[in-house]
């Protein structure tokens, strides 16, 4: 049976004051430091294969805030869906209330188009149509509506919500694997073969990866993280039979991250939290410096 246990560390280095219950977004453009550190531990084993592998990543990336918002990543809530819905209504009311009735558009655009390009016309088309009884009584009726309007409640909440993304990354991912591919051969045990193949050296992660993100509910004080698994490196590996050659690994040996971790409690506070993938358990750790 496969076994995958998969160890993510994340330890923030801040270039800015962290409060470990924030009560408002940092300003937009603001940059953090994080540490990161992945352990990945495997183990195969099926009649004509096994394999112990284990994969480290140690980097760090530069992260920036973005704007800070009321909506957050998974969208408007239910209650944010029907004040949107609400308020659209009653700004089409309002409109709707306020608004030059048919005629009046009727006889301006009738106007307006025997004007033509004669802006003396069309500068006295509008003071004659100023002066009806019913623009009258919409410039009466202007402070009424100014007032309507400014009464509308549209405030989704406070802007609690925030992103982060990485701006660079590096760091290095070593790697320190064991596998072992055998055949009993035919009749008689001809030729038959075992063949060990270790792999074992540290390479630099491949530059342009930029694999974690960070969203951060000020208000409800907590962290969610979508992090992607580090691109794959080659190492130097030597097989008992071929000799010594370069072996591509991946680092989640085929595995995907989930799509978000989280939300966890604490901005930027200690986490631990294990979380299911498609190829076994992640058990993630965070301590911010």
């Amino acid at each position: 049976m496969r076994k995958m246990v998969t160890v993510l560390t994340v330890m923030g280095f801040p270039l800015v004051a962290w409060p470990a219950m924030a009560a408002d977004a940092v300003p937009a453009g603001t940059t953090a430091t994080i540490g990161i550190r992945m352990t990945v531990k495997d183990q195969v084993k099926s009649d004509w294969h096994s394999s112990v592998i284990e994969h480290v990543f140690n980097g760090q990336c530069v992260m920036m805030a973005g704007h800070a918002a009321a909506v957050g990543p998974d969208g408007m809530t239910a209650e944010q869906q029907a004040k949107v819905a609400t308020t659209q209504t009653q700004i089409q009311d309002y409109q709707q209330q306020y608004a030059p009735s048919d005629d009046m558009l009727s006889q301006f655009e009738a106007g307006a188009e025997a004007c033509g390009e004669d802006e003396a016309c069309l500068t006295a088309l509008a003071m004659r149509m100023s002066q009806t009884p019913e623009m009258q009584a919409m410039v009466q009726q202007m402070p009424e509506a100014q007032a309507a309007m400014a009464a509308i409640d549209g405030d989704l909440g406070p802007a609690r919500y925030q992103t982060w993304e990485p701006q660079s990354c590096s760091g290095t991912i070593s790697v320190n694997d064991v596998y072992v591919n055998s055949d009993s051969g035919g009749e008689g045990g001809d030729g038959a073969y075992t063949d060990t193949i270790t792999a074992s050296g540290t390479a630099p992660l491949l530059e342009g990866w930029r694999g974690v993100f960070m969203y951060t509910d000020t208000l409800g004080g907590t962290t969610t993280y979508q992090v992607v698994a580090p691109p794959p490196v080659a190492v130097p590996a030597n097989s008992s039979i071929t000799g010594a050659q370069q072996r591509q690994i991946e680092f989640l040996q085929g595995a995907r991250m989930p799509e978000k971790i989280g939300p966890l409690g604490g901005v930027m506070s200690p986490h631990s939290t294990a979380v299911k993938t498609d190829g076994g358990t992640v058990m993630l750790e965070i301590a911010p410096n």
